[in-house]
């Protein structure tokens, strides 16, 4: 008969190795055959330990988990993971937690589903007794599991660790694996309200399987398990938060994998070549996949199979983000899905969809997983199971049933009641443990989820009366933030902003029993990214190695009637300091030939300056700094206004004799207080003399100035027939006889057309400097958007203001010239042909992704061929012309019919929300000198010197 020698891996924290040492000689005692794989013995000095002790586990015919007083080591997680990788391979391989009584379980995935050894003493013989029946397949576990562990995890999302208790999402984790088996290059975007539990879905759940390679135990009518996961537990999982600055945090976590030493100048160092890189389009996230592989090579790491990139708190672009990180950010996740060896989850707040509607990228690459409420019976899995699985039991059979309703009951009205009541149920645990009977208490009359943050907050001031003003500081001045909307929302607040007396009650309400707040150091995601040209405001924002604080859940805002007086009192001063907050984010991140421009002005630095002298202590240092620098660069600028001040006195003077109307004073103001200052700085420098502009060629570009002015194609001279013709293809009726009689138009001279719609950006540069009222986007979005709500008077006040800004002769483009730059040399129904087809424009009935829902960001289709952009579909376009029925009596030249129904002005072009027979090229629409709406914009044009 063979004897089987035993090989034991024995995986210990190395402060508790006196006891490790003790096990390791009973075991041999026991079985003089028998190996124990033991690191001060076995390790080889110099080697690499991670391949060696891969290579021990492998060999090994059992592993031994040992927890004891010092709780479980750092190199004991990927002992642990390496072992269960071996087990999912051959189930009949033991895994054993020793655990020394008295110590709790650790938090690690799949623990309930080995053989448990809790005892004083691992060494003695009736311990090593059981040891060797478990490596032969008998015994299990415990029988009071729930005296060692703890299955609730209270307001913090469950992680894979916790997978063992997670219960109640199996759709939406198969949903999620499903798509990122079938569509690798998709995001599955776990979409939901705040607190249903969509980190907790993606960690325990998605993530979880993928380690595991197995659908959840409890999934139903899955199938078999795709191949393409089939080496998932070999990938390399990266998990990030957007923060302020994403492709910083998303740098981060990779450089984690390197095992670089942090607390050398490597780490800095390579942090910022690689932000600095990946930022500016050097490289590309193909290329930190390729070095992360090479390193792992380095390493003798094996190397991953694939990676996957969980982005957690989605909505954190939207809301925190850097605009320029944030458009790098989706542009390099977007592109990097086309490599076949990446895939990536998100989870994001369902109020956030808008605008990820908006972003292009992402939306176009995202699956959408929707994760509701959870229904009562899903509810009463999640507060029955994982008690039942730790042989603990409720104290009624209804008292679960009950949980599990009224939480049901209450996220109908608050979409925080998930997390109150694990919030709730880890508390019960805790008391139930203290007790030591096995039995979850609660009186049902006492049950009030909503309830719970607000008793213990109420608590926490009743046992320290003296707290108050300082909790009133610390919820309201540090943790606290107030959206446009006056909604109050949390804030990360760093260890910094907190005087050593605050920090103290800081965590002592973040301890239990009171987890009112959540303390730790940054994640990845969190450390703020210093750029190599760090400046002041690269110091005044950086969190590296800070600890933050915040509150645990944004449901204490809405449920704690102190917090909410407290913040009505200060919600004017919160207000202006979020918005103070962003307006130093868009300075930081502004190009550095517009940083000056991008500091306050007029009334935001007269705002800034007084609630800096009444609350220097309520606002951070970083924002103090901006403001202080507004203030001194002001001043630096005002001695060289004094010349053009003293013109003005001498006009003011003027007017009062009767010399100057008023509104003359106020535009000269304006001029030589904004425009003019501006001008010098931005504009002049760009503008064309009159030999380059003689030089032009058709279909070269300009701008005029680098910021705020279009820019502008040079349209060729040439003849074309304006127009459709009689009963063109059988067409008739009043509508139509506008479109004729066909003509020839000769345009003698060439002429500069903008190549886009005028957008929301160039708009609003306008009304910042004093030429244009505000225009509203309708919830459409500004920025790269095409301007609406314009009527054809708004539409000159913005080619009067161009005219003088830049000295140049701007205005609308007239019929005749629209129809021509529209047409850039065909004569079919479109430019493109005579047919709709699909994706050459935004229109009802286009075949985009905005048709008759929304503009789309201007250049979203192929141009024409004078590379014009959307001159089809998207908004109607105003020109010069007033309105005639017909094209009897129009001018040859090209040149605007001024005389007619003035009070009516010419569109053109078609809009998003019109059927594709409006968008052919010789359609003409229109309407009063004072309309605006949501349909219409218009572009400009510029005569040229001959």
């Amino acid at each position: 008969m063979m004897v089987v020698q035993h090989r034991w891996f024995l995986s210990y924290h190395s402060p508790d190795g006196a006891l490790a040492e003790r096990l390791k000689a009973a075991i041999e005692r026991k079985d003089s055959a028998c190996r124990v794989f033991f690191a001060p013995e076995n390790l080889r000095a110099g080697g690499f330990w991670t391949v060696q002790l891969a290579q021990e586990i492998a060999d090994a015919t059992g592993f031994i988990l040992l927890v004891g007083e010092k709780g479980i080591g750092s190199w004991q997680l990927p002992e642990y993971a390496e072992a269960l990788d071996k087990r999912v391979k051959s189930p009949d391989f033991p895994v054993v937690l020793m655990l020394l009584a008295g110590q709790t379980a650790p938090g690690l995935p799949f623990l309930r589903q080995l053989h448990w050894i809790v005892t004083p003493d691992p060494a003695s013989d009736k311990d090593i007794a059981r040891l060797f029946d478990a490596a032969s397949g008998s015994s299990a576990r415990p029988g009071e599991l729930w005296r060692y562990t703890a299955p609730y995890r209270g307001l913090v999302a469950m992680e894979e660790k916790d997978s063992d208790y997670f219960f109640g999402r199996e759709r939406e984790t198969v949903e999620a694996l499903n798509v990122l088996a079938a569509a690798p290059d998709k995001i599955p975007l776990l979409l939901g309200n705040s607190g249903v539990g969509k980190s907790s879905v993606a960690q325990a759940g998605v993530l979880a399987a993928l380690r595991r390679q197995a659908w959840p135990d409890t999934a139903e009518g899955a199938g078999g398990w795709p191949a393409v996961f089939d080496d998932s537990r070999r990938w390399c999982f990266i998990k990030l938060r957007p923060g302020i600055e994403p492709v910083a945090s998303l740098v981060e976590p990779f450089l984690e994998t390197w095992q670089l030493d942090r607390t050398s100048t490597e780490w800095p160092e390579r942090r910022a070549e690689w932000v600095d890189d990946l930022l500016n389009g050097k490289l590309a996230l193909r290329d930190l996949l390729d070095q992360t592989r090479r390193r792992y090579v380095e390493l003798r790491h094996p190397e991953p199979a694939a990676f996957l990139i969980y982005i957690d708190q989605g909505e954190e672009l939207y809301v925190r983000a850097d605009q320029r990180h944030r458009r790098r950010f989706s542009e390099l996740l977007a592109q990097g899905l086309c490599e076949p060896r990446l895939h990536a989850l998100m989870s994001m707040r369902s109020d956030f969809y808008g605008e990820l509607q908006r972003d292009e990228q992402l939306y176009q690459a995202h699956r959408l997983i929707s994760v509701t409420p959870l229904r009562e019976a899903q509810l009463l899995e999640v507060v029955s199971r994982p008690a039942a699985l730790l042989s603990a039991r409720f104290q009624t059979d209804r008292l679960a049933v009950t949980l599990a309703r009224r939480t049901a009951e209450e996220s109908t009205k608050d979409t925080g009641a998930l997390p109150l009541l694990s919030y709730l149920l880890d508390d019960m645990w805790t008391r139930m443990v203290k007790r030591g009977d096995g039995v979850l208490r609660l009186p049902e009359e006492a049950l009030e989820l909503g309830g719970v943050l607000v008793e213990r907050a109420n608590a926490f001031i009743s046992h320290h009366p003296g707290s108050e003003d300082k909790l009133r500081r610390i919820f309201t001045l540090k943790l606290a933030t107030v959206r446009e909307d006056g909604t109050p929302t949390r804030r990360r607040a760093w260890r910094s902003e907190f005087a050593d007396e605050e920090w103290r009650l800081v965590t002592e309400l973040a301890d239990h029993p009171n987890r009112l707040l959540i303390t730790a150091a940054p994640e990845v995601s969190a450390t703020k990214f210093v750029p190599r040209s760090a400046g002041m405001e690269a110091r005044a924002a950086s969190t590296v190695g800070q600890t933050y604080a915040e509150v645990a859940h944004e449901a204490i805002f809405l449920r704690w009637d102190k917090l909410r007086d407290w913040i009505a009192a200060e919600r004017g001063f919160l207000a202006w300091r979020t918005g103070l907050e962003a307006a130093r984010r868009v300075w930081q991140s502004a190009p550095e030939e517009l940083k000056t421009d991008a500091l306050l002005l007029g009334l935001a630095l007269a705002q800034a300056q007084s609630w800096l002298a009444k609350r220097p202590d309520d606002i951070p240092e970083a924002d103090q700094e901006f403001v202080i620098l507004s203030r001194e660069t002001m001043r630096r600028r005002e001695w060289r206004r004094r010349a053009a001040v003293r013109g003005l006195v001498f006009a003011v003077i003027l007017a009062l004799a009767g010399w100057y109307s008023e509104s003359y004073v106020r535009d000269r103001w304006n001029w030589l207080k904004v425009v003019r200052p501006y001008m010098l700085a931005n504009i002049r420098p760009a503008g064309l003399n009159a030999d380059a502009e003689r030089a032009l060629k058709p279909g070269e570009s300009f701008r005029e100035c680098s910021a705020y002015c279009p820019e502008m194609i040079v349209v060729p001279a040439g003849v074309f027939m304006m127009g459709s013709p009689e009963r063109d293809e059988g067409r008739s009726g009043e509508g139509w006889q506008r479109e004729g009689p066909q003509h020839e138009v000769t345009i003698a001279r060439p002429f500069a057309v903008s190549k886009f719609d005028v957008t929301f950006a160039e708009w609003d540069g306008c009304v910042w400097l004093g030429g244009c009222p505000l225009a509203s986007d309708s919830g459409m979005g500004r920025g790269t958007k095409p301007v609406i709500n314009v009527t054809p008077e708004d539409a000159q006040y913005y080619v009067k203001w161009l005219s003088g800004f830049t000295g140049q002769p701007y205005r609308l483009l007239t019929e005749a010239e629209w129809e021509y730059a529209a047409r850039a040399g065909t004569t079919t129904a479109y430019y493109w042909g005579d047919e709709i087809g699909e994706g050459n424009a935004n229109c009802n009935g286009c075949g985009s992704k905005w048709d008759s829902r929304e503009t789309s960001p201007v250049g979203s289709f192929n141009p024409n061929a004078f590379g014009l952009y959307d001159m089809a579909g998207n908004v109607y376009q105003w020109t010069q012309d007033c309105d005639h029925s017909d094209y009897n009596g129009a001018p040859k030249d090209g040149s605007a019919r001024t005389t007619g129904d003035c009070s009516y002005r010419e569109g053109r072009g078609g809009s998003w929300d019109d059927p594709p027979n409006v968008l052919r090229t010789a359609n003409r629409g229109g309407g009063p000198s004072n309309f605006r709406d949501i349909y219409t914009g218009f572009r400009v044009a510029r005569t040229l010197t001959p």
